[in-house]
C-alpha cells in the first residue's frame, strides 16, 4: 500500500491493510483480523462499539479495493448473529502485475520476415542475427554443404543440423536453400572402366555381383567393352545415394540399375528412380538383358523371399518400373512370394558370354 493511501485511512484502518499485506493466503479468516485489531487497539475488548468499528475499517479497505466480501446471500460468509453484520472471510486483493515493457521489434531483412515473426526467444533471435549478419555480408554466397555453412555461421559444423530440427525450419520459414547450402549425397562406391561409345553408368545391389562385372569387364579389352562406371549400390542405400551420380567423371548419358529379383530389391529401384527424377538425374533404367537371364534361368533358383511375407497390392506398382515384356514375368513371380538372387549372374558365366555383361 502506497504512504498516500495509508493517510487516507483511520489508524485501525491501516492496521488491519498492513496485517492483509502481510498474509500468505489470498483469503484471511476475519478472526484474525479481529485479533490484530484487539492487539493494536486494547480498548476494543469489550467495547460495545467494538464490533462496528471493525466493520467500519473493514468497509474502509473494501473502498479502497484493497479487500472483497462474500457474496451478500453467503450463508457461510457472514456472521448475522450480532449488529452490524461481519464477514467470515474477506479476499484480498492482488495488485497487478507489472506490465512487461513492449519488446523492441527487429526489423528484419525480407529473407528473414518469416522467422523474424516466428523467433519469440532469445535463442532464435541469436540464429536469426547470425544469418542477418553473414547475408549482409555474403549477398552472393556459393553453395556448400551444411556443415560448412554451419561452421561459417555459428563456428560449429553441426549446429546447422541441430536447428533443422527446430520451427524456424520446420514450418518452413528457413530453409537449406535460404542458406545457400545442402546436405551432401552419400556416394556409391563405383569405378570407371574405359571402354567404347558415351559413358553409362551400372548399378547393382549386392558386392559379390559388382566383384563380377568388374572383373568380367576387365578380360576384355578397351576396344571389345562399353564405356562404363561400374557402382555398388550397397542394398537399400542406393535410394540415397542416388543423387550422388552428377558427382561421376565423364557424366553418364544413360543410367541402369540390376538387383535381386525379390520385392525388397524392386523396391530399391523404384524409389531410387523416384529419387533420381525428383532431382533432374538421367532415368534410371532396369538392366533387361540381366533380369532376363534371371527369369530364364532353373526353376530351382527360385527361392521363397523373406521381404515378401504379406500379401501386397503393390506388386503391379514396382513392377511398372520393368519394360512390359519383364513385368508380365515378374509379377507371378512376386505374388507366389519368390526371389531369384541377382548372384545367379556370377563371373563364370559373364566371363563365359562376354556379350551378356554388356548388353543394354
Amino acid at each position: 500500500m502506497s504512504h498516500s493511501e495509508e493517510q487516507r485511512l483511520s489508524p485501525l484502518a491501516a492496521e488491519l491493510a498492513h496485517v492483509l499485506d502481510g498474509a500468505r493466503t489470498k483469503r484471511v479468516e476475519v478472526d484474525v483480523l479481529f485479533e490484530c485489531a484487539h492487539g493494536f487497539d486494547p480498548g476494543l475488548v469489550g467495547d460495545p462499539q467494538g464490533r462496528a468499528r471493525v466493520r467500519t475499517a473493514l468497509d474502509e479497505l473494501g473502498s479502497t479495493r484493497k479487500i472483497t466480501f462474500p457474496a451478500d446471500g453467503s450463508r457461510t460468509g457472514w456472521d448475522t448473529r450480532a449488529s452490524p453484520p461481519i464477514p467470515n472471510w474477506v479476499m484480498r486483493v492482488m495488485p497487478p502485475a507489472p506490465s512487461k515493457p513492449e519488446p523492441i521489434r527487429r526489423v528484419w531483412p525480407k529473407a528473414l520476415e518469416a522467422a523474424g515473426r516466428i523467433a519469440t526467444r532469445a535463442d532464435e533471435q541469436e540464429v536469426l542475427e547470425r544469418i542477418a549478419s553473414w547475408m549482409r555480408d555474403t549477398p552472393t554466397p556459393a553453395p556448400a554443404p551444411v556443415q560448412e555453412r554451419s561452421l561459417e555461421l555459428f563456428d560449429d559444423e553441426k549446429a546447422l543440423e541441430r536447428y533443422l530440427k527446430t520451427r524456424l525450419f520446420t514450418t518452413g520459414a528457413l530453409s537449406l536453400d535460404s542458406l545457400a547450402c545442402f546436405a551432401p549425397p552419400l556416394p556409391f562406391v563405383s569405378q570407371y572402366v574405359r571402354g567404347e561409345g558415351r559413358p553409362r553408368l551400372l548399378v547393382v545391389e549386392n558386392l559379390a555381383t559388382y566383384n563380377s562385372f568388374l572383373t568380367a569387364l576387365r578380360r576384355c579389352g578397351p576396344d571389345a567393352r562399353p564405356n562404363l562406371h561400374v557402382g555398388w549400390g550397397h542394398g537399400t542405400s542406393f535410394t540415397q545415394s542416388v543423387l550422388s551420380i552428377p558427382m561421376l567423371e565423364p557424366a553418364p548419358d544413360h543410367v541402369y540399375y540390376f538387383g535381386d529379383l525379390d520385392l525388397a530389391g524392386l523396391q530399391i529401384a523404384v524409389r531410387a528412380a523416384a529419387q533420381a527424377e525428383a532431382a533432374g538425374l538421367p532415368r534410371l533404367r532396369p538392366a533387361e538383358a540381366h533380369y532376363r537371364f534371371l527369369l530364364d534361368g532353373s526353376a530351382s533358383w527360385r527361392k521363397p523371399d523373406a521381404s515378401n511375407r504379406h500379401a501386397s497390392s503393390d506388386y503391379a506398382a514396382v513392377c511398372r518400373w520393368l519394360p512390359g515384356p519383364l513385368q508380365n514375368r515378374v509379377l507371378p513371380l512376386l505374388q507366389a512370394r519368390q526371389r531369384i538372387p541377382q548372384e545367379r549372374l556370377g563371373t563364370s558365366v559373364l566371363v563365359r558370354n562376354p556379350g551378356l555383361g554388356q548388353n543394354w
